[in-house]
């Protein structure tokens, strides 16, 4: 059952015919026929008596008349209620986020917002995962997206987010002899990048602890190199064919899409690392920031269904569902 067959369905009933209902809603007659025909194979009960004048409501399609306009009117109160959900959400709302999920969110985001709340304004503060977790300590943010288990794991505004997969990243034509035998990899042991020439951002990042606290378990040095200070900088020049870098597919799925950069796993051991989500304690009363904040959830479920945001979803609120269920968890 679904709203068209309601629609029709009363509309053929204050008309008193279908051909009438098909002039009124300005829809093929045909149409409606098959609708109220569906409608009743569904119910497993005849609606309409029909004869040379047009239809008439059996005592069954009597009792369904009362139903159907009740849940027609609940439906257009929850739309009614919605847009004035929409209305109340405006005002500025500023996401702290590494390059890496700016480069994978703010696009859809950006794009998705505008449709579905036109007046919030979004600001996409970005920086080092060190320096997103001091303005969102120093409340200059309204949401963070950071990695840092011991500070969200604790907070009742945080939830897990993904837990997403690091690649070993490499031109498909790389100019540097010593990489040529990297094109045929498709998955390289941890280990084995202790004999290659790594780019790595700032040390305070989160990234760079990461790898070398898997280094140090393993008993081996990591040769690196100062990545550029643009993320967007660094991935150009490696696809380039002059360099190597680790990052997450947030960082490069735009570059993977064109063939530009490839994507080497790395094993033994596979390399993960926690996205967490984070709502400031003082806007938890914002109808604007409690949009975003559902939005982004939406928008990583749907990052993550078509591959350009790798590994585990962690959050599975919107993984199946609708884009309506959004306003609704905005609602209460």
């Amino acid at each position: 059952m679904n709203t068209k067959q309601l629609e029709y369905f009363l509309a053929t009933v204050e008309q008193g015919s279908i051909s009438s209902a098909a002039k009124v809603l300005d829809v093929a007659q045909p149409a409606i026929s098959l609708q109220l025909a569906n409608l009743e194979h569904e119910l497993k009960i005849k609606l309409f008596e029909r004869n040379f004048r047009g239809v008439s409501l059996t005592l069954a399609g009597t009792q369904f008349e009362e139903h159907a306009r009740l849940i027609l009117n609940q439906i257009n109160t929850a739309k009614f209620d919605l847009i004035g959900l929409q209305t109340e959400c405006k005002g500025k709302v500023v996401i702290g986020l590494s390059q890496s999920l700016c480069n994978v969110l703010s696009v859809q985001l950006q794009t998705e917002l505008e449709h579905r709340f036109p007046n919030v304004e979004l600001a996409f503060r970005v920086g080092p995962s060190y320096m997103v977790e001091s303005w969102f300590a120093e409340q200059q943010i309204d949401i963070a997206l950071c990695y840092n288990v011991e500070l969200s794991k604790h907070a009742a505004s945080s939830l897990a987010l993904m837990n997403e997969n690091l690649y070993l990243y490499i031109s498909p034509r790389p100019k540097n002899p010593s990489y040529s035998e990297l094109t045929l990899y498709g998955s390289i042991p941890f280990e084995a990048l202790q004999d290659y020439e790594l780019f790595m951002p700032d040390r305070r990042d989160a990234l760079p602890k990461l790898l070398e606290e898997q280094a140090h378990k393993r008993g081996i040095k990591l040769k690196t190199r100062n990545a550029f200070g643009q993320l967007m900088t660094t991935l150009h020049y490696i696809s380039q064919g002059f360099g190597l870098a680790i990052y997450p597919s947030s960082a490069t799925c735009h570059l993977e899409v064109n063939h530009q950069i490839r994507a080497i796993k790395i094993t033994e051991p596979e390399l993960k690392r926690e996205v967490y989500l984070r709502l400031a304690d003082h806007q938890h009363k914002n109808p604007a920031v409690a949009a975003v904040f559902e939005l982004i959830r939406e928008t990583t479920a749907n990052l993550h269904a078509d591959n350009s945001w790798r590994g585990e979803l962690l959050d599975s609120k919107y993984q199946q569902q609708s884009v309506i269920n959004i306003e609704s968890a905005v609602a209460g």
